[in-house]
């Protein structure tokens, strides 16, 4: 019988580890890639909710001015800009369910702020008087944003409201997002279109 030289051994052991090292190589590079497409999914998948939540309380906004916890009247229906605390954008929307038949009303005071480089949801739990909730956390990474109001086809960089136009036509909100630069999205008032 006739066996293999030490040389020959060698040569296929340096081969194999060879092999080896390129498999590990491509199996590193996909896992990497894998990363960082779930990383820009998650993401693209919190825009996603950001929008679909200020979407969604923008097309119910309610022409309605509402209460702080002292008691004093909001000078308009829907506020925007620098409010203070962290706050640019607070307004009283319709339409919010109640499964459990709570003895509440059917509209939600609703706030959005820019806490930390993020935008945080907040809400009462009734439109007069009540202490905001806890926030949700919706982007984090944001380095500034900007919100305009669209009134008589002209942007507008704040909206206090008036009583013949308690509401704007539509909203622009540009974001500067550390991660993925600026995203600017728009967002209809139904209400205050017709």
């Amino acid at each position: 019988m006739k066996g293999f030289t030490l040389v020959e051994t060698l040569v296929a052991l340096a081969a194999l580890a060879m092999l080896a090292t390129g498999a590990l190589a491509v199996a590193s590079a996909s896992t990497a890639s894998q990363d960082a497409i779930r990383a820009h999914q998650e993401a693209t998948h919190t825009l996603m909710r950001l929008r679909a939540l200020m979407k969604a309380d923008l097309g119910q906004a309610a022409a309605r001015r509402p209460r702080d916890v002292n008691g004093a009247k909001a000078q308009a229906a829907l506020r925007g800009g620098v409010l203070g605390d962290g706050a640019f954008l607070s307004l009283v929307r319709r339409g919010w369910d109640n499964p459990l038949e709570q003895e509440r009303a059917s509209l939600q005071y609703v706030e959005y702020r820019l806490v930390d480089g993020r935008i945080e949801r907040a809400w009462r739990r009734h439109v007069d008087g009540s202490p905001l909730q806890t926030p949700q956390v919706l982007v984090a990474g944001v380095a500034s944003l900007r919100l305009e109001f669209l009134d008589y086809d002209q942007w507008m960089d704040g909206w206090t409201g008036a009583p013949n136009r308690p509401l704007p036509r539509a909203l622009r909100l540009s974001l500067d997002l550390e991660d993925r630069g600026l995203i600017s999205q728009v967002f209809l008032l139904p209400e205050a279109a017709a």
